[in-house]
């Protein structure tokens, strides 16, 4: 019913928290790698789908917000 759009939303800004906490901690490393990349086209392809049926707006939060959030945790660190 588009509660999947959601879940890819969730997905995706969890992906760019991760992403932006490794990068902000002790650079990147493979497993984290596939791990996040594997996690952003899951929940980049459940908002695509969603988007597709016409439930746009899981696809624009979750991808604003992974790119918010990485950017966010990722110059966080250089404050401390």
């Amino acid at each position: 019913m588009g509660m999947e759009g959601w879940l890819g939303a969730v997905i995706l800004v969890l992906s760019g928290l991760g992403w932006g906490r490794q990068v902000s901690a002790q650079g990147v490393t493979l497993p984290p790698l596939l791990l996040s990349i594997a996690a952003s086209g899951l929940g980049l392809g459940l908002c695509i789908q969603a988007a597709a049926r016409g439930h746009d707006l899981p696809l624009a939060l979750g991808a604003s917000g992974a790119l918010g959030l990485a950017t966010l945790m990722a110059l966080k660190a250089g404050r401390d």
